[in-house]
């Protein structure tokens, strides 16, 4: 198989690949990233000039755009592809159930766009030498400046806060976080007139629509939410970053003595076909799962790596349980505003407090539902947990298969999650539809940072121990779990990845 060649191959486009392979190709390399999904078709991209677009699923195409594949230990083959520009993926493993993302721009198409530090304030301290909270301090500020996380005033808060409807709560509380918590919207100056607005970068987008309910969990057609796509890659195109979509790593093989360390075995879903392709140094930031993945199936089922005796260990579902609140509140859209609604917790402090957040549910008049339907899902909220569990789960290749084992029953934080939701339901008098197993979409570690004899993966630069040229930059990376949502860390984590990066190459 013929092979072209880079500096530098980024795999996966979501938080960790889209940041390292811009600030990488703004600093100079020659990078290709190699993107499974498609371009999204959205007001930013089209201002990009990018010409083949998949629109997000809506309507009818909900059923056959939704999902991009299943993957569940009685399927054959483990698991089944439904469409190859589906934006969500579910796995079903033992322990717990995990939904990641596809596309150019990874999961930041399907976050609440939320921006939040670690709930534990020493997250990066003591696992390993040169990396601490203070190294990473100007890392996660260079993330938030460049995605331009913002809090809205007082003249254009959006409707449904917490701390407005549960202030003075005879039962609940809002939750006050320790540290600011910004999000990634582009508010609106005036929110009964969002405007078309321009970057410096010269990217089109909106200013939040509050009223439409259509830039959550299903992708932000408008731009209003700010996404890997057109912050980070739309400018480093101009640096001569190369964006490769429906390309699928198959396989990360290293050349011991070739005139490139490693080659890239790819499907090249566009032109249906097996392609190659040679580069010096590897950034794998395919998001937790798939990371993992390829990681295991390169040194497992195809020989290319060899090493990393920690990898798979130390998988964490970030104590993430999720549910539906069935509030039915008369003549209320909570779907108005941004997905996230502030958390709440029970205001009985002789309770252990637990934060459950609140969101609206995504885009629902683009449901192929009858009216009624819809009307009902707008009056609840998808309710949320999560904390710090026992990250004792594994990944590993069994049979072929990558399967992840996960035991909750080690980590206590699922159960209060759960108590804590039901007993949401028992004073408000409205059903919490949750299940009691973890439902995650913030996996994390399985090649974690650390010293190379306390479980290490990678270093303080993301490098994976004894395999040079290749790193992590993602949250598969991760000492710890978050607790919190991880979107900021995996940003900061990458930045300091690609700026370790440029000062020594």
């Amino acid at each position: 198989m013929a092979a072209d060649a880079t500096e530098v191959v980024v795999i996966g486009s979501g938080f960790g690949g889209s940041v390292s392979a811009a600030r990488l190709a703004e600093g100079g390399a020659k990078v290709t990233v190699l993107e499974r999904g498609p371009w999204w078709d959205t007001v930013p991209v089209r201002s990009m000039g990018i010409a083949n677009r998949t629109a997000f699923p809506r309507g009818l195409s909900l059923f056959r755009r939704a999902l991009r594949a299943v993957h569940h230990p009685l399927l054959p083959g483990g698991s089944l592809r439904i469409s190859r520009k589906g934006l969500l993926e579910v796995y079903v493993s033992r322990g717990m159930e995990v939904i990641c993302s596809s596309g150019v721009g990874g999961g930041s198409h399907v976050y609440s766009a939320l921006h939040r530090r670690p709930a534990r304030p020493d997250f990066w301290d003591g696992h390993c030498d040169g990396l601490d909270e203070a190294t990473m301090a100007p890392h996660y500020a260079a993330f938030l400046a460049r995605v331009g996380s913002a809090r809205p005033g007082l003249s254009n808060t959006p409707p449904h806060g917490a701390l407005k409807l549960y202030g003075d709560h005879p039962h609940f509380a809002p939750v006050v976080p320790k540290d600011e918590v910004r999000v990634g919207f582009l508010f609106p100056r005036d929110p009964a007139n969002p405007q078309l607005v321009t970057t410096e970068a010269g990217i089109s987008r909106w200013e939040t629509d509050y009223g439409s309910g259509d830039h959550g969990f299903l992708g932000a057609p408008s731009g209003s939410k700010s996404t890997m796509d057109f912050i980070y890659l739309g400018p480093a195109l101009r640096h001569g970053l190369d964006v490769r979509p429906l390309s699928e790593v198959v396989a990360i093989i290293a050349q011991p003595g070739a005139a490139r360390r490693f080659r890239i075995d790819y499907v090249d879903h566009a032109a249906r076909r097996r392609s190659a392709i040679e580069a010096d140094h590897v950034f794998l930031g395919a998001g937790t799962m798939n990371t993992l993945r390829l990681l295991l199936q390169s040194r497992d089922v195809h020989g290319g790596l060899r090493g990393m005796p920690h990898l798979g260990r130390r998988f964490s579902g970030n104590g993430d349980i999720r549910g539906f609140w069935d509030l039915n509140t008369p003549d209320t859209d909570y779907t108005e505003g941004i997905p996230s609604k502030g958390a709440i917790r029970l205001r009985d402090e002789s309770r252990p407090q637990v934060g459950i957040g609140r969101n609206n549910m995504p885009s629902v008049d683009a449901y192929p539902f009858p009216r009624f339907v819809r009307q009902r899902l707008k009056r609840g909220m998808v309710v949320s947990g999560m904390g710090e569990d026992a990250m004792d789960g594994t990944a590993s290749i069994a049979g072929g298969r990558f399967r992840i084992d996960f035991d909750p029953a080690n980590s206590p934080i699922y159960g209060r999650i759960y108590e804590v939701m039901q007993e949401m339901a028992r004073l408000s008098g409205r059903p919490v539809y949750a299940g009691r197993r973890p439902s995650t979409v913030h996996p994390m570690g399985g090649a974690c940072l650390g010293r190379l004899e306390a479980v290490g993966v990678v270093g303080a630069d993301g490098e994976v121990h004894g395999v040079p040229g290749l790193h992590v930059v993602d949250a598969a990376a991760f000492p710890r779990p978050t607790a919190a949502p991880p979107t900021l860390s995996i940003g900061a984590w990458a930045e300091n990845v690609a700026a370790r990066f440029l000062a020594k190459n």
